[in-house]
């Protein structure tokens, strides 16, 4: 398609009023995926993070309560570190006072020493969860505090995986996608039906202004909208005005026709007898 035939097809109303009604329809579906996914994420990732928070700090307590920074030989605490990494696929260590690595459950970086801003922010009492979205995974430091004095002794750090729910997400992506596919379908189907009854009444007008073009009616009579009534109105009140000096000019024609033809005839008749005696034997 040419960019001249473009304009010509993109200047119809009827186009218009199909791609305005589809953009209004479609871009709140639009809008609600993108919310509806966004909800989703901020909501699974708030829980996920309150269900780790409230074990890690149930597994604090237990540390602080059998000296297991001293001794880290416990299987009772080996055991629910494993099982509280194996359920949430994440990654569990326990940093004692002098930020080395006392159990690391990926068994990695034992013996390593860790610095971090996490940490050491623990280390001064707080708690902190921080949800990095690029790598997938919730992060969260927990300070290990003697119950009589208050004093932080270490800190346990927790690391949990987010694809369980990236892929929960992904599969809401996926049907909210088809959904919105669904309705665009229906958008355009109803934007085609609206733009299609809006545009009737000029089309009706159209083909009355042909009809008395035609001489077949004498008034455009469309009533369908306020802006077709006015259109109607000044229309006829033109076609009026029109019809009123056609009238005029044809008078103004047949007057001077009249007046013409008496002195065409008196010449006619002097010319006859003026040429009689000529014509006489």
């Amino acid at each position: 398609m040419s960019k001249k035939k473009f304009l010509v097809f993109f200047r119809s109303l009827k186009i218009r009023l199909v791609f305005l009604f589809f953009i209004i329809g479609i871009l709140p579906t639009m809008a609600l995926r993108v919310g509806m996914l966004r909800s989703y994420e901020k909501k699974a990732v708030s829980n996920r993070s309150i269900d780790v928070l409230s074990q890690a700090r149930i597994l604090t307590n237990q540390i602080v309560f059998n000296n297991y920074l001293e001794d880290a030989n416990s299987e009772l605490i080996n055991s629910q570190l494993d099982q509280l990494s194996n359920i949430y696929d994440g990654r569990i260590m326990i940093i004692d006072s002098n930020f080395r690595i006392i159990k690391d459950t990926y068994a990695l970086d034992e013996t390593k020493t860790i610095v971090s801003e996490e940490v050491i922010r623990s280390f001064r009492g707080e708690e902190i969860s921080k949800h990095d979205s690029e790598n997938g995974y919730i992060e969260m430091t927990v300070p290990l505090t003697e119950p009589e004095n208050k004093d932080t002794i270490g800190v346990l750090l927790v690391s949990v995986s987010t694809d369980s729910i990236i892929l929960n997400q992904e599969y809401l992506e996926n049907s909210a996608r088809i959904i919105e596919l669904i309705s665009a379908m229906a958008v355009m189907l109803a934007a085609v039906g609206l733009a299609a009854a809006l545009i009737r009444p000029f089309h009706k007008m159209a083909k009355e202004i042909s009809e008395i073009q035609n001489g077949y009616k004498d008034e455009l009579e469309i009533h369908a909208y306020t802006e077709t009534e006015i259109i109607s109105s000044s229309f006829n009140q033109l076609f009026g005005r029109m019809k009123v000096i056609d009238k005029s000019r044809e008078e103004f024609v047949s007057n001077v026709s009249h007046e013409l033809k008496t002195p065409l005839a008196s010449m006619k008749v002097l010319a006859d007898s003026v040429s009689m005696p000529e014509d006489a034997p």
